[in-house]
């Protein structure tokens, strides 16, 4: 099994789901990793029943990422989150850059991924990629 397998297949859901060549388009490796843990992300915490630990709702934060107490929280969130995916062995770094628009906050997020050797850099901005990533 190659690495991009062990990080599994799905359905690639953003804004729609859309269909390729009659089929349901899907994404794999990296970037099924990738847009499942942007999910985790912009998913609030106990707003699905059946996994009430899943997610880190990182729009409350919103408007008040500038302040370092802030900046640990949803670091903090989101390493614990983030190594519920079994696809993810460890977070490596969490940084987040923001500045007076609360809209432009990029989080980069390097994870060891299971079947990978190396850091695997996560770029988000959730307030743009909410779950509309192309």
């Amino acid at each position: 099994m190659d690495a991009d397998e062990i990080l599994l297949k799905d359905i690639k859901h953003l804004s729609d789901i859309k269909k390729l060549n009659g089929d349901i388009e899907t994404v794999s490796g990296i970037e099924n990793l990738r847009l499942a843990l942007l999910h985790r992300l912009v998913t609030f915490k106990g707003s699905l029943v059946h996994r009430p630990e899943y997610g880190v709702g990182i729009q409350k934060w919103q408007n008040s990422m500038n302040t370092i107490d802030n900046q640990r929280a949803i670091a903090s969130a989101i390493v614990e989150n983030f190594e519920r995916d079994p696809r993810v062995i460890s977070v490596e770094s969490v940084e987040i850059a923001s500045n007076d628009d609360p809209s432009l906050v990029r989080i980069n997020v390097k994870v060891i991924a299971v079947g990978r050797q190396e850091a695997v850099e996560l770029n988000y901005m959730p307030f743009i990629d909410g779950i509309r990533i192309s």
